[in-house]
């Protein structure tokens, strides 16, 4: 997995490329504090993402999560077709 963050003035965009899985867990921890320490709202793309499998939604969770914690809006977009059925897990 590789992710790009961007400020757009209206909070955090990561972009993630790659493959959302378990042997991603400690490079998201990364993303887990960029979003803890900006306290502001959350996009995460997730149109580069290629598989993704129920560790790699729990890191999403995660992540809306700590978006929470910190005060922001957390917003999933660009969600491929064939991940749609884990992206709805976490709503």
């Amino acid at each position: 997995m590789e992710f790009r963050v961007e400020n757009n003035g209206n909070g955090l965009r990561i972009e993630l490329d790659g493959e959302l899985t378990f042997e991603n867990h400690r490079d998201f921890k990364e993303i887990l504090g960029i979003i803890k320490d900006a306290q502001d709202d959350v996009e995460i793309s997730l149109k580069g993402l290629s598989s993704m499998d129920s560790a790699g939604a729990g890191m999403l969770k995660l992540a809306q999560d700590k978006a929470g914690q910190s005060g922001g809006a957390f917003s999933l977009t660009e969600v491929p077709d064939d991940l749609q059925a884990f992206v709805s897990l976490l709503k």
